[in-house]
């Protein structure tokens, strides 16, 4: 087969990725598409994977994603002929302490919404499912029967079958070496000194996609490590299993370890706290069916775990250990998506060795977002465009991925937080929060002070009631009643300027723009489907001038999408995060302890007004308006008078809040938050913000919106139990049934509870005539607590 010179997508890499998004692009009807492999198909990272599938995750996508992928693992066969080695052994994960305990119980409610049954056991019942293991020590499990394996290569074969049977052509031996752009959009391939035009291409190639990616001018941040597992010879303990019998897979997480039998002996592999990282330059150019040496010493101590739980190992000869190379990322969460930088450019990679379990249901989305233009699903903790090009330096990602790797079955208690790479990029006023005893949590990529109780007041981490809870309260109190700094310098900033600056915004965002200078309007960046692409509030300083302050970790992806947006519009955007601090200033007392700053009287400022103010000796411009909702200023100083302002505060009596005391009073308040409330695939009007939609102007996404009604919408939430204490995307029950999940949840002060925002699609009728709706349940680690509910914010609805 001759390579074409022409071609609609062009994906690199046959590995089960690639052949999932070749796949799926076919499947929908996409014509002429090439798949370049450098080896063979399944080489790299694919056939050496250990293939375990399990359905619980800790996240709604996640457990989307992989419920799509077994599903379709179990049909590849009968369409393609081709085995997929798919085989529902049922998992078996232990528990040796309360929160281990209660994190599986909690991704066993999280399942629930999903349809997903799971079974809690003891160790006694445990031990049954898997005669080998040592239970002493084991104080419960989580029992899920439809989990699985599957044979790696054999799913990328039988998805490269399914492909290649719907027309698309795929290539060995054919290693890319080049991309092409035109005009700034990717153009094509080079094989050498042979060129492939064409109106995409996907790179899906591994460890080598950040290196690929780089050929483009794209960045894909994520690096390499070595991965470990043992195989053994067989056991009598397997053999009297029988033919075609099987052990549950097995997952000992506290111990940083998994198994399954294989071959009629053992596979027990880890995710060691002391992962070593892989720099690519290690790797032969020819490196495809290859493996790392061997290095006992290393897995020594894993060894002693696995042996203390399967005392049988003891017994056992080991046929190898295996040490295969596998990409991860700064966050854990896998990336895909169109690169921001290089229009037509599709990025998918960094799987964090769930590669097998996502294949193929992120191979679906890819190939949807590649064909509608939009992500078709909730993909937002996977978007490629929650990375900045900041965030693509080797030596972050040297030091952050070996401790990803390690902490890989890390509790996701809240207030964790990465140790590595960290301060890289600092709030102006920065210095001044590590003098009021800030404690910071890493969130892309900035430091961000979560409260100032240090680090006496973090730990240790638990999902009950945490250390932090009295120093919130403290801070919430300042919020409310005195006058509290919240740095709020990670917001992104935007300057739009140009003569056609209003008629842009005016088509970009939802809200109307044509308003007077120093007012401030608040609005949505809406997708084509009237999905919440983006959380604004824009200042217009001046007729042809306006400055957007957006989301932290916003930026790249709302700058995307303005230039998609700004056909002939005579305009220009400049990301401005980086020349301006900005400082909320909340509480009764906000405007006394500004005025004291100043030698000049302070404007009086209506709500969503800004004007010029001296701060110290800094000058810059305050606006009225506060995320906490309550009374305060948000501040914008330049960068290099941050720290005087910030001094000039402190010593007219202002004190310091995190993000703790902000998001509990954020929820209170009602406000909706993106990636919470606010979603590409949430409305306005499910959101309850159909209010700031400027309807007739012509915005992206109106029409999408016209004659609408919600089949769900965004609640207040307040619980009936002080020891209820929700996290994120717990099921919500109503007259016994799962009728949506909470979105976001937080300690309420004011009420003694927990108090959340929820997503519900029922009683809605009930929820528009009445203030307050009872007989709602949430399930929290598989116990049921009582709420009630209310479309009004919770400190109104629930006072």
């Amino acid at each position: 087969m001759t390579l074409p010179t022409q071609a609609r997508t062009i994906v690199i890499g046959g590995g089960v990725i690639g052949c999932s998004i070749a796949y799926h692009l076919a499947r929908e009807g996409r014509k002429d598409i090439v798949v370049l492999e450098r080896s063979k198909l399944t080489s790299g990272t694919t056939w050496h994977a250990a293939g375990l599938v399990r359905r619980l995750r800790p996240s709604a996508t996640l457990t989307k994603l992989i419920n799509y992928s077994i599903d379709l693992y179990d049909e590849l066969e009968r369409e393609t002929g081709q085995a997929t080695g798919w085989t529902q052994t049922g998992s078996l994960t232990l528990a040796t302490n309360e929160n281990r305990l209660t994190n599986i119980k909690r991704q066993v409610s999280l399942g629930r919404a999903f349809g997903l049954e799971a079974e809690v056991v003891d160790a006694a019942h445990a031990q049954e499912l898997w005669p080998l293991i040592r239970t002493n020590d084991v104080i419960g499990a989580v029992w899920s029967p439809a989990d699985g394996r599957v044979n790696p290569s054999d799913v990328a074969l039988a998805l490269s079958k399914g492909a290649k049977a719907r027309g698309v052509q795929i290539f060995e031996d054919t290693a890319v070496t080049g991309l092409r752009k035109k005009a700034g959009r990717i153009a094509g391939v080079e094989v050498g000194d042979h060129i492939i035009d064409a109106d995409e291409v996907v790179i899906a190639c591994g460890l080598w996609s950040r290196e690929v990616a780089a050929m483009a001018g794209a960045h894909m941040p994520l690096y390499a490590c070595e991965h470990f597992y043992i195989l053994t010879k067989p056991l009598p303990e397997i053999q009297a299993l029988g033919p075609g019998a099987h052990l549950p897979t097995l997952n000992d997480q506290d111990a940083y370890l998994y198994a399954r039998d294989d071959v009629e002996g053992l596979l027990v592999g880890s995710f060691e706290p002391n992962a070593k990282g892989l720099p690519l330059n290690r790797l032969p150019a020819d490196f495809s069916f290859d493996l790392m040496d061997e290095d006992w010493d290393h897995f020594m101590p894993m060894m002693e775990n696995a042996l203390h739980r399967i005392p049988a190992l003891e017994r056992a000869e080991v046929r190898m250990l295996l040490n295969g190379p596998e990409s991860f990322t700064l966050d854990s969460q896998f990336m895909l998506g169109e690169s921001p930088e290089v229009p037509g450019l599709f990025l998918m990679g960094g799987m964090n060795s769930t590669g097998i379990a996502l294949a193929g249901g992120a191979g679906k989305a890819m190939a949807e977002w590649i064909i509608a233009g939009e992500p078709t699903m909730e993909l937002n903790e996977a978007d490629i465009r929650r990375f900045s090009p900041e965030m693509n330096v080797l030596k972050a990602l040297e030091e952050r991925i070996p401790e990803v790797l390690g902490r890989h079955y890390d509790n996701p208690f809240p207030g964790r937080s990465m140790d590595t790479a960290r301060g890289q990029r600092r709030s102006p006023i920065h210095v001044g929060l590590v003098a009021a005893n800030a404690r910071f949590e890493a969130r892309g990529g900035w430091e961000r002070a979560v409260h100032f109780g240090g680090q006496a007041a973090h730990l240790p981490l638990t999902f009950g009631i945490p250390a932090w809870r009295d120093q919130v309260g403290l801070e919430v109190d300042a919020c409310r009643n005195g006058a509290a700094i919240l740095d709020q310098s990670a917001f992104g900033k935007i300057m739009v300027q140009g003569p056609d600056a209003c008629s842009f915004l005016n088509h970009l965002c939802a809200a109307q723009m044509d308003i007077p200078t120093g007012r401030i309007a608040y609005s949505q960046i809406l997708n084509p489907r009237g999905g919440i692409e983006s959380d604004v509030t824009v200042q217009r300083h001046g007729p042809d001038s306006y400055l957007m302050i957006v989301g932290a970790g916003e930026v790249v992806r709302d700058l995307k999408r303005m230039r998609e947006t700004k056909g002939d519009y005579r305009v220009e955007f400049t990301d401005v995060t980086s020349g301006y601090a900005v400082v909320g200033l909340a509480g009764t007392q906000a405007h006394r302890v500004l005025q004291a700053t100043s030698n000049t009287p302070l404007p009086n400022l209506k709500r969503f007004h800004f004007a010029p103010v001296e701060i110290g000796l800094a000058r810059g411009w305050a606006g009225r308006l506060s995320f906490t909702g309550e009374e305060g200023y948000e501040l914008y100083i330049p960068a290099e008078m941050a720290m005087a302002a910030h001094e000039a505060l402190v010593e007219a009596g202002a004190t310091h809040a995190g993000l703790y005391a902000s998001g509990s009073l954020r929820i209170e308040s009602g406000f909706r938050a993106f990636g919470h409330e606010l979603t590409p695939g949430t409305t306005p009007i499910e959101a309850g913000l159909d209010a700031f939609c400027a309807f007739s102007t012509g915005f992206v996404g109106e029409a999408a919106l016209q004659n609408k009604s919600p089949n769900r919408r965004i609640v207040s939430m307040l619980f009936d139990d002080a020891d209820a204490i929700p996290i994120h995307d717990e099921p919500i029950y109503f007259d016994g049934r799962v009728v949506g999940q909470i979105t976001s949840a937080a300690w309420s002060y004011r009420f003694e509870r927990s108090v959340a925002l929820a997503m519900v699609d029922a009683p809605l009728g009930q929820l528009s005539e009445k203030t307050v709706v009872e007989g709602f349940e949430v399930e929290i680690a598989c116990t049921r607590f009582p709420a009630k509910a209310s479309r009004k914010p919770a400190k109104e609805a629930f006072a």
